[in-house]
């Protein structure tokens, strides 16, 4: 069963704004321990650290992390590559 995807890129881009997209395009291949349940998606992402990022994928789109700049509602640049990891994954 293909999962249900409730976010494209262009909805990361559009919260996140373009720099931290951007920099979040850059840390895909950092992204490990992908998790998903029905609400959120969560993943350990290295960046100098290991940073606990998340996505939360149900209305509406939000993301928070334990890094400086990964207070909820937006999103860093860690949880949207958690988010980029995601489609990628569920591309194939």
């Amino acid at each position: 069963m293909a999962p249900l995807i409730f976010f494209t890129e262009a909805d990361l881009e559009r919260l996140a704004g373009p720099a931290d997209f951007e920099r979040g395009r850059l840390l895909v291949d950092a992204v490990e321990d992908l998790y998903e349940d029905e609400y959120s998606l969560c993943a350990t992402v290295s960046d100098g650290r290991p940073y606990l990022a998340m996505v939360h994928h149900q209305h509406p789109l939000g993301g928070e992390c334990d890094c400086p700049d990964g207070a909820p509602p937006g999103l860093c640049e860690h949880s949207v590559a958690v988010g980029l990891s995601y489609l990628l994954e569920t591309r194939y």
